[in-house]
């Protein structure tokens, strides 16, 4: 007799079939556990993801709190239509600011602001040397 007096459940979980059942458990068993870490996995990326995204919204909260600070007087709202709207108060002008740092560099030594005007015949004169 091969199982000789073991009681039954012994004789059950040693034979063929018994170690076959017991492997064929332990890999769902594995398996399961395998995809229960890769959920883990998974789930902390997204964590990583939504803290990025939660401290990206705070930073906007901020900036947006504070441009409703500034809108909310009158100060702020001027500024800010003259920015986007280029707009000037009555009595206000315009001035612009022009930088001269070509006077001075042209090759024959004449000094010729680029904002003045000369005529054509002048430009022509001084073209062919006159």
């Amino acid at each position: 007799m091969k199982y000789g007096n073991r009681s039954p459940w012994k004789r059950f979980f040693y034979s063929p079939i018994g170690i076959i059942l017991a492997c064929i458990v332990l890999f769902f068993l594995v398996r399961g556990g395998l995809s229960i870490h890769e959920k883990a996995i998974i789930a902390g990326q997204r964590l990583d993801q939504a803290q990025t995204e939660l401290t990206d919204l705070q930073h906007q909260q901020s900036t947006l709190t504070s441009s409703i600070a500034q809108l909310s007087t009158t100060q702020g709202i001027e500024a800010e239509l003259r920015e986007k709207y280029h707009a000037v108060k009555q009595g206000e002008s315009v001035a612009v600011i022009v930088n001269d740092s070509s006077i001075g560099s042209s090759s024959e030594g004449a000094t010729s602001s680029p904002l003045t005007k000369t005529s054509w015949w002048g430009s022509l004169l001084q073209f062919i040397g006159f």
